[in-house]
């Protein structure tokens, strides 16, 4: 994917999306298949998230449960939300999230505060 066609899909998304490298549990369920797998976003907003194109054996269209988890203290926190992948590149996969109602949004917008902040104190932990 060049340069143009990331601009496109940004202008497209239509959110701010945050270069955080978050901890995603990533749960799916397809037919008579379900299966999870860990990976980090790429980056993340309110509205939706890119995951690592190298770690997702999930196609377009499915319905995914997203868990986050963030060490911003002794306890991690965790953030669960569901999505749907809506594209998938070599460059990473698109994942859209439903709208939120107002409580979910304020919940949703502190826990990547916190994410944010734990970020830039270095408080990350391996896969």
């Amino acid at each position: 994917m060049n340069k143009e066609e990331v601009s496109r899909l940004a202008e497209k998304r239509g959110d701010f999306r945050h270069t955080l490298a978050l901890e995603t549990e990533v749960h799916f369920h397809e037919q008579n298949i379900a299966g999870m797998f860990r990976c980090r976003t790429k980056n993340i907003g309110l509205k939706g998230a890119c995951l690592p194109s190298n770690a997702t054996p999930i196609n377009p269209n499915m319905d995914v449960e997203l868990v986050f988890v963030a060490y911003s203290r002794a306890t991690p926190k965790r953030y669960r939300l569901k999505a749907q992948v809506v594209h998938s590149t070599n460059s990473g996969t698109g994942l859209a999230f439903p709208k939120l109602n107002s409580d979910q949004l304020r919940d949703f917008r502190r826990f990547l505060f916190r994410a944010k902040v734990a970020a830039r104190h270095g408080v990350v932990r391996a896969i």
